[in-house]
Formats: C-alpha cells, sequence, structure tokens
C-alpha cells in the first residue's frame, strides 16, 4: 500500500536553528535487510531503537525518519521531561489515586531512563532537573491552581508556592499573582537531545534520516520501500505518532493537532537589565489553556500556546496567524521589552485520542505500534518505546500494564463533527483562559 501521510516541515523550528548546521543526512539508498525496523525517530521511536539494540546486540536494528530527526515533532516541542501531567486536576483524579500514583511512577520511569542516557553518552542537551512553576495571572487562573494543588495533596506529591513578590523576582515581570513549583521535572533542549539520542546509539543500529517510507507491504515478513532504498524485515515498530493512519492504522481513532511556538532573538544587555530576574525558568500555565513560557541561558524566550486541527498534520499553515497571537501573549507579559522581536515561530504534529488511551503493543503480525502519549511525549513516550522494546524480546515491566490496557484509542466522531469539535473547544478553552493566554 502506499503511505497516505507523511510529514511536511519548514526551517522555522527555533530551537534546531540556534544549534550548529546538521550533517548531510545518512539517505537509505539500497536493498536492505534488518532484524527490526523502527519508523519514527521520535521519543518512543528512539527510546525503542536503543532498548532493542541492547537487549539483542547480535541483531540489526534500522531507524528511519522520514524528515531529520531534530526537527521533526520530537524536536519541535517545549522540552519539559515531566513527571506528572500539566493538568491532572481533572475530575475524578482525586478518587482514584492509586492509579494516578502508578501514571507518576511510569513518567518517572522515562525521565530516569532519559537521565541515564544522557549522562552516560554526555548528550549535551542543557539538561536541567529543576522542575516547573505553575503560574496564575487571575482569579480563574489562581482558583485552577488550588484545584492543582489540592490534587497533588490528593496523591502525596511535594510542591511549594509562591506569592506574586517571589514570582517577580524570579520571572523579572510582574504579570504573575502566585505560582506552584512542582519540582521533578526536567528541561532541556529537545531539538538537542533528540539528536544526541540519534547519534549514541549502539553500533548494531543504523539510522537513516531523509528517508520517509512511501509504500509499504505487511507480511511478515514485511516489506518497506523508503528514501531511495528498500527493506524487508520480520519486525516493524511504527512509532509515527500522528501519522499512523497514512500506514492504515488507527484511521479515525486518532486526533491529529498542531501546537504552536515562537522564539525570540537574544535579549541585549539593556534588556535583560531592564528585565530583571533570572536568567532561566519555565513557566506553565496555571490555566490548561494558558502560555507556556521559557527563558534560556542564552536570553532567548519562548512562548508557546495554541492548537489546531490538521487533518494532515501540516505545520506550515497558519504560522503567521499563530504568532500574532504569540506576540500579544509577549507583550503582556513582557511590556518592558517592546522591541524584542520573534526571530522563529513554528508548529509541531501531536496525536491525541479521544479517551486518553495511548498504543503500545502488537497491532498485527510482526507489526508493533507506540503512539499518542496525549502530550506527555518526552517522558511517556520514551518509556513506552523502552518497554515496548523489552516486551518484544519477552520480558515485561510491571509498569507496562498502564501503557497496554483496554481497548487502545475510541474511534472519533465523524468528520467534519470531529474536526469542529476540536476548533470548538479550542476556542472555548481560550475564552475561558482570558487574560491566562
Amino acid at each position: 500500500m502506499k503511505v497516505g501521510l507523511l510529514p511536511d516541515y519548514d526551517n522555522r523550528n527555533g530551537w534546531l536553528e540556534i544549534l550548529p548546521p546538521l550533517p548531510e543526512p545518512n539517505i537509505l539508498d539500497q536493498h536492505i535487510e534488518a532484524d527490526h525496523v523502527v519508523i519514527g525517530g521520535g521519543f518512543g521511536g528512539l527510546a525503542a531503537a536503543r532498548r532493542l539494540a541492547e537487549l539483542a546486540p547480535e541483531s540489526s536494528v534500522v531507524l528511519i525518519e522520514a524528515g531529520r530527526i531534530g526537527n521533526n515533532a520530537a524536536g519541535r516541542c517545549s522540552g519539559f521531561i515531566i513527571d506528572h501531567a500539566h493538568n491532572i486536576r481533572a475530575k475524578g483524579f482525586a478518587d482514584d489515586t492509586v492509579n494516578a500514583k502508578r501514571q507518576i511512577a511510569l513518567n518517572r520511569a522515562g525521565v530516569d531512563w532519559l537521565d541515564e542516557v544522557v549522562h552516560t553518552n554526555g548528550i549535551d542537551c542543557d539538561w536541567r532537573r529543576e522542575g516547573k512553576i505553575h503560574a496564575a495571572a487571575s482569579p480563574k487562573g489562581e482558583e485552577a491552581l488550588r484545584g492543582f494543588a489540592g490534587s497533588l495533596d490528593a496523591v502525596a506529591e511535594d510542591y511549594s508556592m509562591h506569592d506574586a513578590a517571589a514570582l517577580k523576582r524570579r520571572f523579572g515581570t510582574g504579570f504573575y499573582t502566585s505560582g506552584l513549583h512542582a519540582p521533578h521535572s526536567v528541561l532541556v533542549q529537545p531539538a538537542a537531545l533528540v539528536i544526541g539520542l540519534a547519534r549514541t546509539m549502539p553500533p548494531n543500529v543504523t539510522v537513516h534520516e531523509a528517508s520517509p517510507v512511501t509504500d509499504i507491504a505487511y507480511g511478515p515478513p514485511h516489506s518497506l520501500q523508503a528514501g531511495l532504498g528498500s527493506i524487508s524485515t520480520p519486525s516493524v515498530v511504527l512509532a509515527a505518532n500522528g501519522f499512523a493512519e497514512g500506514f492504515g492504522l488507527f484511521k479515525k481513532h486518532l486526533i491529529p493537532l498542531i501546537t504552536w511556538g515562537s522564539m525570540t532573538r537574544p535579549l541585549t544587555d539593556d534588556e535583560a537589565d531592564a528585565l530583571g530576574g533570572e536568567d532561566n525558568y519555565a513557566i506553565i500555565p496555571a490555566h490548561p489553556a494558558g502560555t507556556t513560557v521559557r527563558r534560556r541561558p542564552d536570553r532567548r524566550i519562548l512562548i508557546r500556546n495554541q492548537y489546531t486541527f490538521s487533518r494532515t498534520s501540516d505545520a506550515k499553515r497558519g504560522v503567521d496567524k499563530v504568532a500574532g497571537i504569540h506576540r500579544k501573549s509577549f507583550e503582556n507579559r513582557y511590556p518592558m521589552l517592546p522591541d524584542v522581536e520573534f526571530e522563529y515561530s513554528w508548529g509541531g504534529a501531536l496525536s491525541l485520542s479521544r479517551n486518553g488511551a495511548g498504543v503500545c503493543g502488537e497491532v498485527a503480525d510482526g507489526i508493533f505500534a507506540t503512539m499518542a502519549y496525549q502530550g506527555t511525549g518526552m517522558a511517556k513516550g520514551t518509556i513506552s518505546g523502552k518497554y515496548l522494546a523489552e516486551s518484544m524480546l519477552g520480558s515485561r515491566d510491571p509498569l507496562m500494564g498502564l501503557l497496554d490496557a483496554g481497548t487502545g484509542p475510541s474511534r472519533n466522531y465523524p468528520d467534519p463533527f470531529n474536526r469542529w469539535g476540536v476548533r470548538m473547544n479550542s476556542r472555548w478553552r481560550r475564552w475561558q483562559a482570558g487574560i491566562e493566554e
């Protein structure tokens, strides 16, 4: 079958553009055979390829990425490796503390394994295990923050509260009125992280970039046409997330979204002095539809909000419009920086399911999948890929049951109702967020 959905990213991803230029890609240009083929160079695919190679060093593992690792969705996120979801204050959360604690343990297993891989291999990705601050800027945001604190109390998670004066000392801006610091998350440069993970693979892993899989014949053995070459393999791991429908899987079960970010140029000395505050922090909005902010040691500021529905996961269309919304969010927070322009604005693909269920396991004979991490892809994608590889080779972690339990993603409402529903939800959440946006 023809693969009907392929990523197409531009060169406006700030995380990648501020790094040294990438070397020429290793494009697949011949026929090869492999014991395992992993499709997708995001966190799930990178973890699965690494773990398969570690546990079966005699096997051959091929990792295929349609574009460039670092410019894919994994390299376009905000760089939060989180131990618990940004929004765990959903209705019913406090009534299911046992499952909530297990989900946190699952995410922390992903954080800890990434920590081990990064430091064992000397990956330079600005790794900072310093947590995140959930900050409110309105009475509605403060109410949400109190609910979040109550949810953390229910599962005995540690945190600390900060008033407006403390936040101003840290952030420079007086925009925020209260904040909650959750200490266990990690901040990274996401493009640098995924590039480093790909470059430090075990020797029995071959990475091919700029080699989109355009045709697949399911077996086993499975035959793939990719780049200028082809592959025959008994085992495929599909870690293509929102692009899985292009492979004929999970049709009408995944909700493809684009999330958007903008990054400023570096602040000048005078601008940094005018702002004040610390030179590195990460802000999560108290309201789930609010704005994520990161200030980086290189004096750049990241603004991230908005999500849009895109059946083709098109991360190019509408970027200038979204950048205008980001501009307003930036000016609300940093009125002392009126002349600081965005240098980069970009989108990245994300895949959700309507019932919140992900995918981790065998979905057909010799076809395995890991995807749909509900916005926690750095930690959960990593641990999902790791545990999937282990289960493929006969091992099973007790936490694996959190990833492969249930019936998987539920079926979407038919279009255009599905598309309309996502768009209406986005507008409603923006209205609810108010000044928090």
